[in-house]
């Protein structure tokens, strides 16, 4: 399939699939006409565009997806250095998660300050008498 097509089933633009084909998160796309400049992607790149999408919905940065992706493509590695990388990628995901479960309740205690009116400051007495504007 063409990049267009691409494009029209992933919701990316032209210029971010050839961006990921730079960066290496796409197998470069072969051209087989000698005539013209088209590529021709496979269903691996769109399927491989989705991941992308995906992993950068959930807060991943591209070095991140790169990471996974390298370790996939890397035949080189043994199933128990692929299976390391991949748990350690899968703690720093319980971490991610468990911290922003954390951001979440403090803003929804938040939340819950403003609708009750309360807040978590104290009055401070104003000696009116002693106050420098300009302090």
């Amino acid at each position: 399939m063409r990049i267009g097509e691409i494009t029209r089933l992933t919701g990316v633009s032209k210029d971010t699939v050839r961006f990921y084909e730079r960066q290496g998160l796409l197998d470069e796309a072969p051209q087989p006409g000698l005539t013209n400049n088209y590529k021709e992607y496979s269903a691996q790149a769109l399927r491989r565009i989705e991941l992308i999408g995906h992993a950068k919905a959930l807060g991943f940065t591209l070095k991140e997806i790169a990471e996974v992706i390298a370790v996939w493509q890397e035949n080189a590695l043994d199933a128990a250095t692929k299976r390391d990388m991949l748990e350690t990628k899968i703690a720093q995901i319980d971490d991610k998660a468990r911290s922003m479960a954390v951001l979440r309740a403090g803003l929804v205690d938040a939340l819950a300050k403003v609708e009750t009116g309360c807040n978590d400051v104290a009055p401070v007495d104003i000696d009116k008498n002693n106050y420098k504007e300009n302090q």
